[in-house]
């Protein structure tokens, strides 16, 4: 279920511009956004302090309490945080690569990053 917000007219057709992607191979996009989810769980792996879940549960860590969360909704990357429940929005964000370094800061309370180097590992 989904629901409108009001912003400027800029901040909206930016926003609802479809996301593209250099490789024009079936299912390139969907491999991306996998691949960031993948980067996030390795830069979040062995704290045993967060608690966090990406795409509602489908990777977690190990405690899941009362976790932030991010996943991926139409084209957004959206974060929220998880209490009793009910969640909380606290960001959205249109680029994959910025909304997992803004996740992995936040669930990792600024301790841990991402490892870009893996990435390249991961295309090949």
């Amino acid at each position: 279920m989904t629901k409108s917000i009001d912003v400027p007219d800029y901040f909206a057709d930016e926003f609802n511009k479809t996301l593209t992607y250099p490789s024009k191979k079936p299912g390139a996009l969907d491999a991306s956004h996998r691949r960031i989810f993948l980067l996030i769980e390795s830069a979040l792996k062995d704290v045993s302090w967060p608690d966090w879940e990406i795409n509602g549960g489908e990777i977690r860590s190990t405690n899941d309490v009362e976790p932030y969360g991010i996943e991926l909704h139409e084209g957004k990357f959206y974060i929220y945080a998880k209490e009793r429940g009910t969640r909380s929005a606290i960001a959205i964000f249109k680029d994959g690569h910025m909304a997992a370094k803004y996740f992995v800061w936040l669930a990792s309370k600024g301790e841990r990053q991402i490892d870009w180097n893996l990435l390249l590992d991961m295309l090949q």
